[in-house]
Order: C-alpha cells, then structure tokens, then sequence
C-alpha cells in the first residue's frame, strides 16, 4: 500500500508540474503592436522605491574600472548613488529631473549641471525620466505603433524602425520587459543590452545591465540583493574646496 501511496504522490506533482507548464509562457504568444505597447506600459516598474547593491565596470578604448557600490531610486525625483574602488569610497552622486550632482573625492572635484553630461559618456541625449527607465528595465520613451514593425520569433518581440527614429530597435522578452534596445540619433549610438532578470515581490528587475556606445564605451551594471518599497534617505552635499568640472 505505501508503495502505491508514493506512485500515486509522483503522478499527482506530474500532472501539477504540466498544469503550470501550459499557464506559464517562456514564449512568445501572438500579439498586436498596439497590444505589445500597452502591456509593456502595464509592466512599468511601479513601486514607490528601489534600492540595491552594484558592481560596476567602465571600459573605454584605453582603461578599464571597477567597483562596488550602492544605487538608490524614488520614483520620479531622485536617483542617488555610491561608488567605491579598491574599497575606498570615491563617487557619490544626486540626480533629479532639474540637475545632476556628483563629486570625486579622488581628484577633489564636483559636477553640479545639466544632463549634457550624461549624454556625453553616453552617446545619446537623456533626461531623467529616460535615464529612470534605462536603470529599471523600462522602455526609455514612448513610441507610436504605427512607426514599427513588429516581428517575433519563440523567445523576443521585435520592435524595428519603418524610418529613422531615436530607437532603431527594441527587443522585449514574453514577460514584456527589455532586453535590448538600440538607439541611433544622428551619427551617435548607444546599445542597451538587459543579459538577465530578477523578480522581486511582484517586479520584474533587471540583474545585469550592458551599455555599449558608438564610441566604444562600455558600463555594465550587476544589482545585488536589491529591495523595492522601502523608505529611503538622500543624504548629499559637496564638500567645500572642491573644484568644478565643466
């Protein structure tokens, strides 16, 4: 009888194991553009807060770095952040829809300006609801339907350009979040590239982020442990004595 027992246990967590196999899409299902649009708007990263970890790395033609740091967001006001090399605690830097505000402590030197300077490491011009969306796995602006064309294959969407747009492509996997984006403006570019994500309480997250621009900078971003909803502090000021950065 206990044999039985465990036969019949084995058949039932089978035939449960297929019922949510047939419920959960790792692929593609048909869909409008109009429709695709609407469920990446529904989708939207929409807790009041996020918080996490990073590892960070910075290659240009000529160097490379790394470090650790940490990466707060309130939704819509302000994205706040830490950077540490070699264990040292280097960059801290405050961004809001106005201005942005960084300081090195190891050159002694601050940046309190426009969002001239993100797009310049960049390639492309950002603002901060871009730059939000971009950190959280959101599509960076809104588009139109009618300016795509949607193709799809088992594992993406495809979003591709009729005419010449700020976004030339944009990849979306079944749970209609990011995966790539690639942006041309002019003669400059920039490929956002999502390689993982994470699901924390009901969001969806990016784990791994890679930037790559035309001029050959590349920053990939890792998040650690990351926390959504909780309330959170800003603390910064620029230390006196410091000289600005133009």
């Amino acid at each position: 009888m206990k044999k039985y027992l465990i036969i019949l246990t084995a058949l039932f967590f089978l035939n449960a194991c297929k019922s949510l196999e047939k419920t959960h899409y790792d692929s593609t299902r048909k869909i409008s553009r109009s429709k695709l649009l609407k469920e990446l708007d529904k989708h939207r990263f929409s807790a009041r807060s996020f918080e996490s970890k990073i590892h960070m790395e910075y290659t240009t033609p000529d160097n490379k770095v790394s470090g650790n740091g940490r990466i707060k967001i309130l939704k819509d006001s302000v994205i706040w952040g830490s950077l540490n090399f070699l264990g040292i605690p280097v960059v801290k830097f405050h961004i809001t829809p106005e201005k942005i505000q960084y300081y090195n402590k190891l050159n002694k030197t601050y940046y309190d300006g426009n969002f001239d300077l993100v797009s310049q490491y960049l390639g492309v011009e950002l603002d901060f609801q871009n730059l939000q969306n971009l950190l959280l796995g959101d599509l960076l602006t809104d588009i139109k339907a009618g300016d795509y064309r949607l193709k799809r294959d088992e594992k993406n969407y495809r979003l591709l350009a009729k005419e010449p747009q700020l976004f030339d492509s944009i990849q979306i996997a079944p749970f209609f979040k990011i995966t790539h984006e690639y942006l041309q403006e002019q003669e400059q570019s920039a490929q956002v590239n999502y390689l993982t994500y994470q699901k924390i309480k009901q969001e969806n997250l990016p784990k791994i982020i890679e930037i790559i621009t035309g001029n050959g900078i590349k920053l990939k971003l890792e998040y650690k442990n990351p926390s959504t909803g909780k309330k959170l502090r800003f603390p910064f000021q620029i230390p006196s004595g410091y000289s600005p950065v133009y």
